[in-house]
């Protein structure tokens, strides 16, 4: 059960963080390799392997910038609630021996 958790808890804690540097990613990609125009003003033409990514590049431009102040407040409520976790454990675990 402990271990189910914990990985839950890494899961809820990593993720968000992931997907911002994905965004990240995507947009450095976006923008060096197919010199796209990417601003939180709006949605500019962008071909990106023969399709129009404007709209996509857009979204991820807003999700890079503003990624922090969105997933923020979770990863940090993910990694408190994890660690309140560990700390009971490690508690109840010690009561135990003695």
């Amino acid at each position: 059960m402990s271990r189910w958790i914990n990985r839950f808890f890494a899961f809820m804690t990593l993720l968000p963080v992931l997907v911002w540097l994905g965004c990240v990613l995507g947009v450095l990609i976006l923008g060096s390799l197919y010199g796209c125009r990417i601003d939180e003003a709006g949605a500019y033409p962008c071909d990106a392997l023969g399709r129009d990514v404007g709209e996509t590049a857009a979204m991820l431009g807003v999700l890079a910038a503003w990624g922090p102040l969105i997933f923020g407040p979770f990863v940090l409520a993910s990694g408190a609630a994890w660690g309140l976790f560990a700390l009971i454990r490690h508690l109840r675990l010690r009561a135990r021996r003695g």
